[in-house]
């Protein structure tokens, strides 16, 4: 079983505590706010009262051996340098850190962190790629030209298989999931809850009027199909 560390249990860590342990992993989870402490323990491993930022305090528990610390205290900066160093000086192989700033991740990557994370500027961006491309329900970055993009699929597309469709060879992009919506599903909920998903889709398979293409490749080629009749 995979044990993480996460400092600070307002709603990124909290969020990110709950699913580590409906995923099978011990957490254990710290904050100063003993309110914030109590309503975490129902829904997590174990959570104690703490301040993060005493040296002392981090090296008087059993963390050497933790798989990953995940450091998320909110606006206090200084504070969450200060503790990626010293999870760093513990031993934990892996530390993922929520930045405030990109002067703030500059500086975490500067003293080892290996995952530096904007939450709220992350999903600013997919939303807003979301709203922006063309019949997208969902986007996904890999690089400057590449994406897996969640579409529409045109009409001509609709009760036809893919193998007809012949998708990579007219427009140089795969599909890579199909995602069935349940009846009154909203295809713009991004949770994923009232939908069925099919991953690597064999050509048999059927564009129905209720589905979302996943499709990956270079943007280019995925704004092509996306604006096919």
């Amino acid at each position: 079983m995979k044990k993480f560390f996460v400092i600070g249990l307002g709603n990124f860590g909290f969020n990110i505590s709950r699913t580590l342990v409906d995923n099978n992993c011990e957490v254990l989870g710290m904050d100063s706010n003993k309110d914030i402490v109590q309503k975490a323990k129902d829904f997590i491993t174990h959570a104690i009262i703490g301040d993060a930022s005493s040296k002392e305090v981090l090296e008087s528990l059993a963390i050497s051996d933790f798989d990953a610390a995940i450091i998320s205290i909110g606006q206090d900066m200084t504070s969450s340098i200060l503790i990626s160093l010293y999870m760093k000086e513990i031993g934990i192989p892996r530390i993922i850190v929520r930045a405030i700033s990109e002067d703030h991740g500059k500086i975490l990557k500067m003293i080892g962190v290996h995952d530096v994370v904007f939450p709220e500027r992350d999903m600013a961006i997919r939303i807003a790629n979301r709203l922006s491309l063309k019949n997208a329900m969902d986007y996904l970055p890999l690089s400057d030209e590449y994406g897996i993009l969640e579409v529409d699929p045109p009409k001509s597309f609709l009760n036809k298989p893919l193998k007809e469709l012949q998708i990579s060879t007219k427009f140089g992009c795969q599909v890579i999931g199909l995602k069935d919506l349940a009846h009154n599903g909203d295809k713009y909920d991004l949770s994923g809850k009232n939908v069925n998903i099919k991953i690597a889709p064999t050509g048999e398979d059927i564009i129905k009027p209720n589905t979302i293409m996943v499709v990956v490749g270079k943007l280019n080629d995925i704004e092509r199909l996306q604006n096919a009749k």
